[in-house]
């Protein structure tokens, strides 16, 4: 057996006995193991052969599959190909190594298009990921941040990359989403799975990548609004320009939020006032096999907390301004030398968050810093990285792409609430991936790494990845990976307080170490005229010393390990492609063991929905989307009211659906969409705190959303000639 080649300029035959001799490109005479002469017309979509034997083939090209019988032999043979039931141009950045799609790679990964992100009228990372399945958000609107939840693993195990590399800027073991705006972002790609060996730190549920464009000839002018009527509105816009082999893209915005409460009975606010500029300057050069990207990134975002009128007055009140600054920059070289590879990334981040309080006089309207050393706060965080692999020649490794590399990350803190005042942390390791094709359908990639860590010993990890293509356009992916998270320095020594939050950290935190096990299948097939997908997906996740923020009282917590957490679960997903009408469905089943110490171990599951139908007439450049999910009850919250007995906070079902429509104007220069967020009017769910000791559980509330919204979003792309 040979694998078919599911890739863009190569095609490949399967005899009746199964065999399929290797891919011959379009352009080329090849010699198929059975003896057939192959010869591809890619303009009209015809191949030719000639056969020495009678036996049945089936011929794999370009996205086109046909069966048929060679009844005579030495005669030749013309067919034209149909259009298959799969896609197999979908291309991916985030696998280092040269599979480049998602059919040939033992990664389980998706991506979010452009185009999707369109028709979800995303405007930040929060809102592309809203419907992505086995991930659930969660917000808390007093630091105005959202956060996700991968496969019951919360987001200080997934990784946030911007084309390869990470980024910094956690607050609560969260990265806020809603500081990621997509202006000019190519796709999204998110892995499930294991990838601490590639990642290192923070890998342990996956990785998120956001790829932006800068690659286009022609010059662009972008310019794209939204406006929601919660009070969100937001201006971006792009320009890029192509001379030669040079390319320099310019994008950025301004997002405000003009606060939202469900009962106006002061000046405070449910979700905070917040606004928002990006501004991003990309440059690109390349020539032959060689490229390199420089890009720098600015962010700043600012929060107001204004507090209630004070008695008895109410002349006077006290409100807490909270500004993000977030520079990144990153330096990334490739190149192909001779039959090896060599990729070279260099990058930066600086994170700040100052916190100044103000009195605020209501009659005269002018404000006034609080005196006092305690009451501002400056904390900034510096995080830099290196990271180098070098890709041998397969022919000197006996046909096993081996890759090895560097990563080195070294990150600084400094902030009076930050123990002693400076902290720093460094990591460096060394890691080598090597994959290797068995035979005709398997494929298996092996990783390992080992990290010097400067505050913690760091365990060798590995991981073991594979791909099976079977008969009947089937795939089967297993996967395994040890991963290992050492507390960040904000986890270990920063006290945070605000208005609503005093959260200690803990120096005498253990490291996480961890073992995850994923599986994959998938079927590709046709019903009729119907292209259909059917795809199940199983976890398992298993962390000792796991990290938590434990509450400690109304307003206070800290960190601390909690001891051995698990998650295991799955998923069902069917997609459907009929002409122009086209539905997925999702459904997953997590289960979560919160590792607490003395309590009955016992997993809490919970399901999520997942459903998106979509039709396009695209005769009139329309298309109409639903989009639901259902969110299971879940079991999420660490609490400790007395720092003895630990309680479980059990958060209710809910459902979110949102619809909407797109228009395309002026041969899709202009494109206007129309739609509606939460349809169904969630703002809070019931949150109940089960207690493991002997006290009394209570109820409060968690806030989801400020209801119903509507929103139009209006994007215009001028395209120019050379």
């Amino acid at each position: 057996m040979f694998v078919p080649a599911f890739s863009w300029g190569q095609i490949s035959i399967t005899a009746l006995d199964g065999e399929t001799s290797d891919p011959v490109d379009f352009s080329l005479l090849g010699r198929a193991e059975n003896g057939d002469t192959l010869k591809l017309f890619s303009a009209n979509g015809q191949i030719s052969f000639s056969s020495a034997n009678s036996q049945k083939v089936t011929v794999y090209a370009k996205g086109y599959e046909q069966k048929f019988l060679i009844v005579y032999p030495n005669t030749s043979y013309t067919i034209q190909l149909q259009r298959g039931y799969y896609n197999i141009d979908e291309a991916i950045v985030t696998d280092i190594h040269s599979t480049k799609s998602l059919h040939n790679t033992v990664l389980n990964i998706s991506k979010i298009s452009a185009k999707k992100i369109e028709e979800l009228g995303a405007v930040d990372l929060r809102d592309a990921l809203t419907f992505e399945n086995n991930i659930r958000m969660s917000r808390d609107n007093a630091i105005g941040s959202t956060g996700i939840t991968m496969m019951g693993i919360g987001g200080d195990n997934v990784k946030l990359l911007i084309d390869g590399v990470p980024v910094i800027g956690r607050l609560f073991n969260q990265l806020d989403l809603e500081q990621f705006n997509l202006e000019n972002a190519k796709q999204i790609e998110v892995i499930r799975g294991p990838m601490s060996v590639i990642y290192g730190s923070n890998a342990l549920a996956g990785t998120i990548n956001i790829v932006t464009n800068n690659t286009s000839v022609k010059p662009r002018l972008n310019l794209n609004s939204n406006y929601e009527t919660d009070g969100q509105y937001a201006l971006t816009g792009t320009a890029s320009k192509s001379w030669g082999k040079h390319f320099v893209t310019l994008s950025g915005g301004r997002t405000m939020f003009t606060g939202w409460s469900a009962n106006d009975v002061d000046r405070t606010f449910d979700w905070l006032p917040k606004e928002q500029y990006t501004g991003r300057v990309q440059y690109s050069y390349k020539h032959n096999n060689a490229s390199i990207n420089v890009r720098s990134e600015m962010l700043r975002s600012q929060l107001l907390d204004r507090g209630a009128p004070i008695l008895p007055y109410k002349e006077t009140a006290v409100d807490q301004h909270y500004t993000n600054k977030r520079f990144d920059n990153s330096l990334s070289y490739q190149n192909q030398i001779g039959k090896s590879s060599l990729q070279i990334i260099a990058g930066n981040n600086s994170f700040s968050r100052i916190k100044n309080k103000y009195f605020r006089n209501l009659v005269y309207l002018e404000d006034v810093l609080v005196v006092g050393e305690e009451e501002q706060d400056t904390q900034t965080f510096n995080a830099s990285v290196l990271r180098a692999i070098y890709g041998l020649d397969k022919a000197k490794t006996w046909g096993i792409e081996t890759l090895i590399g560097f990563d080195g990350n070294y990150e600084t803190g400094t902030g009076n609430r930050l123990q002693g005042g400076q902290k720093e942390q460094l990591d460096a390791a060394l890691f080598a991936s090597a994959e290797k094709q068995l035979n005709s359908f398997a494929l298996v990639r092996g990783g390992i790494r080992y990290a010097y860590n400067s505050v913690f010993a760091s365990p060798l990890l590995y991981s073991l990845q594979t791909k099976f293509n079977l008969r009947n356009s089937q795939i089967i992916k297993l996967a395994y990976g040890k991963g290992f998270r050492a507390p960040s320095l904000k986890e270990l020594y920063l006290d945070f307080t605000d208005s609503r939050h005093e959260v200690f950290g803990d120096s005498s935190l253990l490291s996480e170490t961890s073992h995850s096990f994923t599986a994959s299948y998938a079927k590709f097939y046709k019903v009729k005229n119907a292209q259909m997908t059917t795809t199940i997906d199983g976890f398992y996740n298993n962390i000792g010393n796991k990290i938590e923020l434990i509450v400690t009282g109304p307003i206070q917590a800290r960190y601390g390990n909690i001891g051995n957490y698990e998650s295991v679960g799955g998923d069902v997903t069917q997609k459907i492609v009929h002409d122009d009408f086209s539905v997925s469905a999702t459904f997953n089943y997590t289960g979560i063991y919160n590792g607490v110490e003395g309590s009955k171990k016992e997993f809490f599951f919970s399901p999520q929905v997942v459903i998106n139908p979509s039709y396009r007439w695209k005769k009139h450049g329309i298309s109409a989307n639903l989009f639901f999910n259902h969110f299971g009850e879940v079991s999420r919250v660490f609490s400790n009211a007395d720092s003895v007995n630990v309680n479980i906070q059990q958060q209710a079902a809910y459902s979110m659906l949102d619809f909407t429509i797109n228009k395309s104007f002026k041969n899709k220069q202009l494109r206007l969409t129309l739609g509606a967020r939460n349809i169904l009017g969630v703002v809070n769910i019931n949150a109940n705190s089960t207690d493991v000791g002997a006290h009394t559980p209570s109820t409060t509330f968690i806030s989801v959303s400020p209801g119903r919204t509507y929103f139009i979003n209006v994007r215009y792309e001028l395209f120019k000639k050379d």
